[in-house]
């Protein structure tokens, strides 16, 4: 299957955390009946190094595919990464993913409009600023020019809705030079948790898409998926490949978060066969 809108996943599988072996890839492709585009990946500040990374990255390249790293630097607030803290870790990291040599795509402080991360500016207690979110950005940034670090895009990444007093879509970015494309993180929740409810997929990214669509960097959808409770998230998936072209031009690919947790949500593609048949379908409409 031939198309230009690019797609992706965190590929899921058995067990708490899965990762992106070889087998669990070549299982998502089996599931959609095609290629996956991009691979995503999890990895932690001073937990996972390079080491740990780059044999996924080397899964996904022999697969044809890009690493996309969401690079969280857990236990860290802005200022902190601004004022060196991390500075031993991200250097090695630099300095190893240098070697390595075949294109990464990183997103460091992810979804930091919401409450949930050490970085977030909507987070009680935390010191992160809107400014001092972004010149983390940018100072992880200037580590890897430092090292000379070619082989790497950058990904800046906001959450599909504000969370917390003084968050917006725009406010960390950290501006053109630092930045290679930008995402948007989203979820529809259904009736899982007692402040959701069901939205369609416009409601759940059209304000932040219109909020990032003048920002002149290539766009698309880093983590989205649905859950099955509240509504029909076959309709859902047919009515998001649907509305993709129509209100959201400037979005050149999307990521499917495959993994449903007892935590959160059903949030896997195949939690039922409609679902994957409206993936499919979408997928074939894309290719034309």
């Amino acid at each position: 299957m031939t198309r230009r809108f690019k797609i992706g996943a965190w590929v899921g599988g058995a067990g708490s955390y899965p990762q992106p072996t070889a087998d669990n890839i070549q299982a998502f492709e089996t599931l959609q009946g095609s290629h996956v585009d991009f691979v995503s990946l999890f990895a932690l500040f001073d937990i996972n190094t390079w080491s740990w990374v780059e044999p996924f990255a080397e899964t996904a390249r022999k697969n044809g595919s890009t690493l996309v790293v969401t690079w969280m630097p857990n236990g860290y607030s802005a200022r902190d990464i601004t004022n060196g803290m991390a500075d031993l870790y991200i250097r090695h990291f630099a300095q190893d993913i240098k070697k390595y040599g075949w294109e990464i795509w990183l997103r460091p402080l992810h979804e930091a409009n919401g409450d949930w991360y050490d970085w977030g500016t909507g987070k009680a207690g935390e010191t992160n600023t809107e400014e001092s979110v972004a010149e983390a950005f940018r100072h992880i940034v200037t580590i890897f020019r430092e090292e000379s670090v070619k082989n790497v895009k950058w990904v800046w990444t906001t959450n599909s809705s504000n969370v917390g007093e003084n968050t917006s879509f725009t406010g960390t970015y950290p501006g053109d030079d630092y930045v290679d494309f930008i995402s948007i993180d989203g979820y529809n929740w259904g009736n899982k948790k007692c402040w959701s409810r069901w939205k369609s997929f416009s409601q759940v990214f059209k304000k932040s898409y219109d909020a990032l669509a003048g920002i002149d960097k290539p766009l698309f959808i880093a983590e989205t998926s649905c859950t099955e409770s509240g509504g029909n998230k076959a309709e859902w998936i047919a009515d998001m490949f649907k509305v993709l072209p129509e209100q959201f031009p400037r979005i050149f690919g999307l990521m499917w978060f495959s993994q449903s947790k007892s935590f959160e949500a059903d949030w896997a593609l195949n939690t039922s066969n409609a679902a994957v048949d409206a993936w499919k379908a979408g997928l074939n409409a894309l290719a034309g």
